[in-house]
């Protein structure tokens, strides 16, 4: 895999222009506790920002970066979770008691399951198991992409530690033309992040 142009947010910005060559959407819900995250979502990681933004829904805070380069965006856009500082990403963190971040990886020889990561282990295990239930096949402890390095964005709210799904292309396709499973994955993961916060309190 192409190794990331860009380290930081600052260098990404000085190359290329907001409202151009990519957007940022943050929107509060009417519980700010929560937020869902993009990080890498339009030509990066696709449709990752698209179920983000129905995750979230008007009930949970949203937070989308969204690339639109002709070509290359992998490269030219993503920056890694270990270093990621967009000013709103980190923001909206401030106030997130529970973080779930949504990337996509290539199938990797796994074109079926979801894997889950993250350092909140309970809550990746409730929602795995969720997803399981519904159809979606999930797998924790992946061999990569497992988020537990201290400073993946999904581990920087308020209590230190969140939820990474890295959803496989092949699903991903699918959704594309299957929207009433992009559906049933969205209104899995929104019940199971209600049903443990229910749980929790």
């Amino acid at each position: 895999m192409a190794k990331d142009r860009f380290h930081s947010y600052h260098d990404l910005a000085a190359v290329y222009v907001r409202g151009k060559h990519f957007n940022v959407e943050t929107r509060m819900g009417s519980n700010p506790s929560v937020l869902i995250m993009a990080p890498h979502g339009g030509k990066i990681e696709v449709r990752t920002a698209e179920i983000a933004r129905a995750t979230a829904a008007q009930d949970y805070s949203c937070y989308l970066f969204e690339a639109n380069l002709a070509a290359n965006n992998r490269v030219e856009m993503h920056i890694a979770s270990e270093h990621y500082d967009v000013p709103e990403a980190l923001t909206a963190l401030q106030s997130a008691e529970v973080v779930v971040a949504l990337h996509g990886r290539r199938d990797d020889d796994d074109p079926e399951r979801t894997w889950m990561g993250g350092l909140d282990r309970k809550l990746s295990e409730h929602i795995g198991g969720a997803l399981h239930e519904a159809g979606f096949p999930v797998l924790f402890d992946p061999p990569k992409f497992r988020g537990i390095h201290r400073d993946n964005i999904c581990n920087r709210g308020v209590t230190k530690a969140g939820v990474q799904l890295e959803i496989p292309l092949s699903l991903r396709e699918e959704f594309r033309t299957a929207p009433t499973r992009e559906q049933a994955f969205v209104r899995c993961l929104r019940a199971a992040i209600a049903s443990y916060r229910v749980r929790a309190d």
